[in-house]
């Protein structure tokens, strides 16, 4: 009875050891950071029309804020996104993550975001991007989205998001308005 289970073994081992180097059920690799392509074998991206849209709340953003970005169309199984500037680098991070992903580190702590497992993701599901103090310029967010490991999509890119003033800069300049507007009231009632 032994001999039998050895080979059955093997067998069950190598098939579990093959399939996770199929794809990545638990996230996108960092292999996978600078092209944004998952190592799925022997399967190439689709090259129909994506039925996703990265859709972020605002065209513009504050350094320092955040921004809310919206994957739209149908429902997915894998994400690998990002935020880009225009050196093609992954800028920001991002937080407060939705049901089934999570952070995955490139080039910075939590500079991208992926899936945890293969459940369902909604169509709809929002993520929340972080940009960084200092403003890097005009940015978009990246993505490749997967239906199953063999139905995906890469280099879907949102509009261009401009970066706006920093938010304590901007802040700043409110007060010096108001201070400057009650010390010129100030001297109209006293002169």
């Amino acid at each position: 009875m032994s001999q039998f289970c050895l080979p059955v073994f093997l067998v069950y081992f190598a098939a579990c050891f093959l399939q996770r180097g199929a794809c990545f059920p638990g996230g996108a690799p960092t292999d996978a950071c600078q092209n944004l392509t998952p190592g799925h074998v022997n399967i190439t991206a689709n090259s129909s029309a994506t039925p996703f849209t990265i859709m972020p709340a605002s065209n513009t953003y504050q350094p320092g804020g955040t921004l809310r970005v919206q994957i739209m169309g149908a429902s997915f199984r894998g994400i690998l996104l990002q935020a880009r500037d225009s050196t093609n680098q992954a800028v920001g991070f991002w937080s407060d993550f939705p049901d089934f992903t999570r952070s995955l580190t490139c080039n910075n702590s939590a500079d991208s975001v992926t899936h945890q497992n293969t459940s369902v993701k909604v169509a709809g599901t929002n993520f929340t991007w972080n940009a960084p103090r200092n403003s890097p310029g005009d940015v978009s967010f990246v993505a490749t989205i997967a239906m199953s490991r063999e139905q995906f999509w890469t280099g879907i890119t949102s509009d261009p998001v401009s970066g706006g003033t920093p938010v304590s800069l901007h802040l700043g300049a409110t007060v010096l308005s108001l201070l400057n507007i009650i010390l010129l009231t100030n001297w109209m009632v006293e002169g």
